[in-house]
């Protein structure tokens, strides 16, 4: 699709229009999170279940494998069929590129800048006001319900030991180097208080996406937190072994 000054003036919308997207945005960006950390297969649900025919068509060429220039064609040739403008032109855009975006396994980060292009300036300071703000709110009631959680099991606890006894240094090092999926499966089994410390101790970005990871965990098989916790481990004995904690 050329996104010339022709094809910008048919997107063209109102500040209210803009907001109204904002939702799409956001759903995009949490199904990127999914599909980037548990693999594409983890969002069928979501293929079955949008309200959007478009990004149900999308989720199901991203499943069934298509690459992403041929899922690209058949998606604009729905969009371009359809004669949308203006705002229903707009949310097929954001879902476009959002769709594209999970297949290229572009970074949440980056897929967010390029969705919120499609909004302006403006759109872009008021989605981080309104959803970012809120994101932040539901991490802080999430952290604020955990607090006097015990861990789940004997292993959780022992690690959530090791986490108590890490200086603010070690820690960091240590989340440096783990991967935010064997964080959060880890994570989730902790007592509340080891949960806390690792939140405080990482920037905004990475423990929205910590929190993204583990509220998007419905269940996890047994032997894939044993998995984590044995990666827990073996990256704290060799951080231990180099004298970095």
């Amino acid at each position: 699709m050329n996104y010339d000054a022709e094809f910008c003036r048919q997107l063209r919308v109102n500040e209210e229009e803009k907001r109204q997207c904002f939702a799409r945005v956001s759903e995009i960006l949490a199904l990127a999170t999914k599909g980037r950390n548990f693999g594409l297969l983890s969002l069928g649900k979501e293929a079955e279940e949008s309200s959007s025919f478009l990004l149900r068509k999308g989720l199901h060429l991203a499943l069934d494998g298509i690459k992403s220039h041929r899922a690209r064609t058949i998606l604009e040739l729905y969009i371009l069929t359809g004669d949308f403008t203006g705002k229903e032109l707009l949310d097929r855009c954001i879902i476009l590129e959002g769709v594209l975006g999970i297949l290229d396994g572009m970074h949440p980060k980056l897929l967010k800048e390029l969705l919120l292009s499609f909004l302006g300036e403006t759109g872009h300071i008021t989605f981080k006001e309104e959803f970012e703000v809120r994101e932040r709110e539901k991490l802080l009631s999430y952290l604020e319900k955990i607090e006097n959680k015990p861990a789940a099991t004997n292993s959780s606890a022992k690690l959530g030991n090791v986490i108590a006894k890490l200086d603010e240094k070690a820690i960091k090092r240590f989340l440096q180097i783990i991967h935010i999926d064997d964080l959060a499966k880890t994570v989730k089994e902790m007592d509340g208080k080891a949960q806390i410390k690792i939140f405080d101790h990482l920037p905004d970005r990475g423990a929205s996406m910590l929190f993204e990871a583990i509220e998007q965990m419905d269940s996890i098989a047994p032997h894939e937190i044993v998995e984590a916790q044995n990666k827990f481990v073996a990256i704290m004995s060799e951080l231990k072994d180099q004298g970095r904690i």
